[in-house]
């Protein structure tokens, strides 16, 4: 074996001697034992040795050991404090890597000590502990299991303690089997229960777990912000073993951003801190981590020895979950070595241990649904015998019943029989009504093209012929100047033009604001011809093409005119602008720039009166507007919107 390997293999083997025959080292720690050593009576005593058992998460497996036996001594083996100590016991098995027989002392506990009637919290820190027991051996679809019994016993009587413990290892487990979302519900539970509450010297573990959950599932940033909390409280609590997990997750985290040096100083820390605690399934996952460190670092043949190292103190713990965390670093070496075929063989490895460690959690799974089966099948046949024993007074009963829910359906069943065939009357009145609208806009319709088209052939012929007559009177009297013919030819165009005009909207059932724009843009481009003198602006920003009835049309153009013609003839203007706007609503604007007007001028003549008749006929409003230095703006829209 190469000498640096074996210097590798050496450090880790003197950081897990340290860490089994150290003595814990916080202020917390160090200040208990110092009070028990100078203890004056046996009651001093007693309440410092559970103080210090208490702090199971910080002390190393032989201190634990050594207060639990001295504990174990002073108490009652009936006593409350005697079976927490041995509860601690099963955490100091835990802890040797002895998580069986940890686990058979936890059963033991459960059938002896607990009323599962009446659980205090005593009850709840046993069944918190068997969890902890079955996460750490793989098991974590029975404790999963577990916890919602925990639940169930914590709910109803609101102890917070218990139902922290609970989303906590509900968190834990989801997190073995890789289900990270789910174990971040949990954990938030808890986070929420733990924030006011007297648990908060253990947050810092929850924290540190919804830092790893969010790390595996890439969201960096929430990870960070939760990993800092984790330390924080971590320190402030003295709890060493929360202080490492989270070190080493941070490290993980660096790792991912390519800061080295910063994971590596975390790792050491870490390694540091776990020199106190000497628990070996910590350990394993440490080398884990420090294997994925070395590959993702290019230190391929230290990554190796170490996951290699780490993979035979897994496999005599017999814990599938740490083995298959190995052999995802151990595959990351072999990859970044490119040796293809041993990392072939690595992942091959790997799906074979997940593939076992489903089955086992499966085969549980299914151990339990046949437990409750059985039970259920037993109070069943109970719940039977207990029918049996009264089925003449349950028939009488269901009698009883049914005859009143039939007269109850009989009535329901006249009722909608009664408000069905009211409501085929109402449909039947609804649709003649409708039939009668139908038929009557149908006759306005044909009544409206039948005068359109009479226009056209009787006023319009004569209209024609009026104009086509004026035209030869100026040719044969050659009096161009006369101005009574002058006055009649112009009578006579303006007629054909309205008329034609008129004879436009009736032709139509609907007409869009666009056909409005245009028609009126046409005939302001003829009018203006007349008026060299005035410079003519047309814009339009139309978004919706909204639809207007014959009538309306009609009312709306005669008004453009009017306000046109006004501004023409009356304004002495230079520069004429017209504007159509419709967007949700419409607006028509007409603005020149002649001389103004007076606001009392605006209530007198008929063309105003006109143009306000038919805007409140068609529920619209027009506003005159004195413009400055000059001019005069007419601004048309509707009231409401359509």
């Amino acid at each position: 074996m190469p000498l640096i390997f074996r210097k590798s293999f050496l450090f880790i083997l003197l950081i897990m001697l340290i860490g089994i025959c150290s003595k814990a080292q916080t202020h917390k720690l160090d200040s208990l034992r110092n009070g028990f050593q100078h203890a004056s009576n046996e009651n001093d005593r007693k309440k410092i040795v559970m103080a210090i058992c208490e702090q199971t998460y910080s002390l190393s497996a032989d201190s634990l050991l050594k207060y639990l036996n001295i504990g174990l001594q002073l108490f009652k083996p009936a006593s409350k404090e005697y079976i927490r100590l041995k509860n601690y016991y099963c955490f100091y098995l835990f802890k040797s890597g002895k998580i069986k027989e940890g686990l058979e002392l936890n059963d033991s506990l459960i059938q002896n000590t607990i009323d599962k009637k009446n659980i205090d919290d005593l009850g709840m820190d046993i069944l918190a502990a068997r969890c902890s027991g079955l996460i750490r051996n793989g098991e974590n679809k029975e404790a999963i299991a577990q916890c919602f019994e925990m639940l169930q016993f914590a709910e109803p009587v609101k102890d917070t303690a218990g139902i922290i413990k609970a989303y906590n290892l509900l968190g834990w487990s989801n997190m073995e089997l890789e289900q990270y979302n789910d174990a971040i519900k949990w954990l938030k539970k808890a986070m929420l229960y733990s924030v006011t509450s007297t648990y908060l010297e253990r947050i810092g573990v929850i924290y540190a777990n919804m830092a790893s959950c969010y790390n595996n599932i890439n969201r960096p940033d929430s990870a960070f912000y939760f990993i800092d909390l984790a330390l924080k409280y971590s320190r402030s609590s003295e709890n060493l073993t929360s202080l490492a997990n989270s070190l080493n997750i941070r490290a993980d985290m660096f790792i991912n951003k390519k800061d080295y040096e910063a994971a590596e100083k975390d790792m050491k820390e870490a390694l540091e801190v776990r020199q106190h605690i000497g628990e070996p399934l910590y350990i394993i996952s440490d080398m884990a981590q420090l294997s994925s460190f070395y590959a993702s670092t290019g230190q391929t043949e230290k990554g190796i020895e170490i996951a290699k190292n780490g993979i035979e103190i897994a496999k005599k713990a017999n814990n599938l979950t740490k083995l298959i965390f190995l052999y995802t670093a151990l595959g990351e070496n072999y990859k970044k070595a490119h040796l293809m075929n041993e990392y072939s063989e690595s992942l091959e490895t790997i799906a074979g241990l997940k593939d076992s460690l489903y089955k086992n959690n499966s085969s549980n799974a299914i151990a339990e649904m046949e437990a409750k089966y059985e039970l259920q099948k037993k109070e069943n046949i109970i719940i039977k015998q207990k029918y049996a024993l009264n089925r003449s007074q349950y028939i009488s009963i269901g009698t009883s019943v049914f005859f009143i829910l039939c007269l109850l359906l009989i009535w329901a069943l006249y009722r909608n029989y009664r408000l069905t065939q009211k409501r085929k009357m109402e449909l039947a009145m609804a649709e003649q009504k409708l039939l009668s609208y139908k038929a009557v806009e149908q006759a306005e319709e044909k009544e409206r093209k039948r005068i359109a088209a009479d226009l056209h052939d009787n006023l319009g012929s004569y209209a024609a012929a009026i104009t086509a007559n004026v035209k030869n009177l100026k040719e044969e009297n050659n009096s161009n100047a006369d101005p009574i013919l002058a006055q009649l030819d112009e009578n006579a165009q303006n007629m054909v033009t309205q008329l034609g005009d008129t004879i436009w909207v009736l032709k139509n059932e609907q007409l869009p604001i666009t056909k409005l724009a245009d028609r009126f843009k046409a005939w302001t481009q003829r009018l203006i011809q007349n008026y060299p003198q005035v410079k003519y602006h047309y814009a339009e920003h139309i978004v919706d093409d909204i639809e207007f009835t014959p009538a309306k049309i009609l009312h709306i153009f005669l008004i453009l005119k009017e306000c046109v013609n006004n501004a023409l003839k009356h304004s002495e203007c230079s520069d004429l602008i017209i504007n159509f706007f419709s967007e949700g609503n419409w607006v028509i604007s007409i603005e020149d720039n002649g001389k103004g007007f007076e606001s009392n001028n605006i209530t007198k003549g008929d063309g105003m009166a006109n143009i306000k008749r038919r805007a409140a006929e068609c529920g619209w409003t027009v506003e005159w507007k004195n413009l400055e230095p000059s001019g005069t703006l007419v601004v048309i829209s509707e009231t409401n919107t359509k």
